[in-house]
């Protein structure tokens, strides 16, 4: 299998190789970079299978088949070649992994709802379309146990958050560059990104607006104290990409979690001071259009948008209580939404929760919520050990480290309700990002642990531990002479 494995490897780099050297011009860039990302990650993971959940996360959010369609060859599937050298490296490090792991609750919650996603797909009224969809719930819920299993220390959690907000960032822009330097193209709007339509993307840059909080705040020291500065950045970016999107639900979901950030934020002066700041960059960056757009939201009894979804919700709701075990089957019910009142054939449910209840049963959306829940509170669970370790803190240097842990759980935790909340207008069920979320709150409190110990108990130096005895008691002078000695020291009589 390894061999397999091996080879199938080799031929998807050949031929990444192959089509390189066709490209000419800027797209070479695009695929000299891929593939370089690619073959560095597929060595890191031989090593450490970390290195390729890495790699995998950060293909499936920078989605370069679409950010730079023009350039690379659609035939290669990046995140999915990334797939395979994670599990090809998880092979390699199974006895390994399998002893030091833990199997946290949330791995138990995902293969749980994993089961119920399969047999909602063998009893499906349309079994093709369940069955693709349900490749992809496969691609999706595998690498997440996966990293749960490999994600052993607090770095590559803080790595994890890293590149979601430089991958994010480069999208945001990406967008921002057509806006401002190509005639004020708004493809974000018309034509979404990634495969998602406009509040889609919307979604999945919003979710990248906490981690910028975040890192504008991390104790960098040094060449790298320019660092904030950038994150706080990245952070503007996004915002203003997120506007773009046109996505009331995507700004209203950004703005909850904004306001949580705020309100778990301390010191209080400083969210203060933060929010006034908000209002005011906001206020320049939003133009009336915007304005106009998310002030609709209050319009919600008249607009026809939001009337439409409250169709659709009815007619799911009715679904699920039509077939309450195990649903229509994968994206089935969306065949089925017009008859129960919907405004036409084949209308998506625009509503997380309610999809996976039409679509896979009650207790499966039940799971669902309650690996959300779960998550959020794992991860106040990790805000609260670093809250308690500050006490501890033996100066100020592992004070900050450990604010920033925390921040980091927070900035996790504000992400996932951005989706949370979003996700009561959306569907998106095989979107990466919260899954990443859930695998991170589900390891987060175990390897946190280790880390806040390192920070609070320091390690010293050498000679601070020798107990020197009083030379001027004769138990002095007997200790002196019979303490063990260091290497390279002589004993001198008293």
């Amino acid at each position: 299998m390894i061999k397999f494995g091996l080879n199938s490897l080799t031929t998807i780099l050949g031929e990444t190789v192959k089509h390189s050297s066709e490209v000419e011009g800027n797209a070479m860039k695009q695929v000299t970079f891929l593939s370089l990302m690619t073959v560095l990650g597929a060595v890191g993971a031989m090593q450490t299978p970390f290195w390729g959940v890495l790699l995998y996360y950060t293909l499936a959010m920078l989605r370069p088949q679409h950010l730079w369609e023009w350039a690379l060859d659609g035939s290669i599937r990046w995140s999915l070649l990334a797939a395979m050298i994670t599990l090809l490296s998880f092979w390699l490090h199974l006895s390994r992994l399998i002893t030091r792991s833990a199997f946290n609750s949330m791995v138990t919650l995902i293969i749980l709802y994993a089961v119920l996603v399969m047999f909602s797909t063998i009893t499906a009224f349309n079994p093709q379309i369940a069955q693709g969809w349900a490749i992809e719930y496969a691609k999706v819920m595998i690498i997440a146990v996966v990293a749960s299993m490999v994600i052993e220390h607090f770095w590559q959690v803080r790595l994890l958050a890293l590149m979601v907000l430089l991958m994010l960032g480069y999208i945001a822009w990406e967008i921002n560059f057509l806006y401002f330097f190509q005639g004020g193209r708004l493809n974000i709007f018309h034509y979404g990104y990634g495969g998602l339509d406009n509040n889609g993307a919307g979604l999945l840059l919003a979710m990248g607006v906490p981690f910028a909080y975040c890192f504008a705040l991390s104790p960098e020291k040094g060449i790298m104290r320019w660092w904030p500065v950038a994150a706080a950045f990245l952070g503007l970016v996004i915002l203003h990409a997120v506007m773009m999107t046109y996505s009331r639900g995507a700004m209203l979901a950004t703005a909850v979690g904004i306001l949580w950030v705020l309100i778990h934020h301390r010191p209080r002066w400083q969210s203060g001071a933060a929010a006034i700041g908000l209002v005011l960059v906001l206020s320049v960056m939003a133009g009336p259009q915007i304005q106009e757009r998310f002030l609709s939201t209050t319009n919600y009894k008249t607009d026809a948008s939001a009337l439409s979804r409250f169709e659709s919700w009815s007619a799911a709701w009715q679904i699920a209580w039509e077939n309450p075990v195990l649903g229509k089957g994968i994206r089935n019910s969306n065949q089925y939404t017009h008859n129960f009142g919907a405004d036409y054939q084949g209308r998506t449910i625009h509503n997380q929760y309610l999809q996976i209840a039409a679509d896979t049963g009650i207790p499966a959306a039940a799971l669902y919520m309650l690996m959300l829940g779960f998550g959020m509170w794992n991860f106040r669970r990790a805000r609260m050990m670093c809250r308690d370790s500050l006490k501890d803190a033996p100066d100020e240097d592992a004070r900050q480290r450990i604010q920033h842990a925390s921040r980091i759980c927070l900035a996790c935790q504000a992400s996932l309700l951005i989706f949370i909340f979003d996700g009561m207008f959306l569907s998106l069920e095989m979107f990466e990002t919260p899954w990443l979320l859930m695998v991170i709150a589900g390891v987060l409190p175990r390897v946190m642990k280790p880390h806040l110990e390192s920070l609070c108990s320091p390690a010293e130096d050498e000679e601070a531990h020798i107990d020197l005895p009083s030379p001027i008691t004769p138990r002095g002078i007997k200790e002196a002479l019979t303490k063990p000695r260091l290497p390279g020291t002589t004993t001198t009589p008293v």
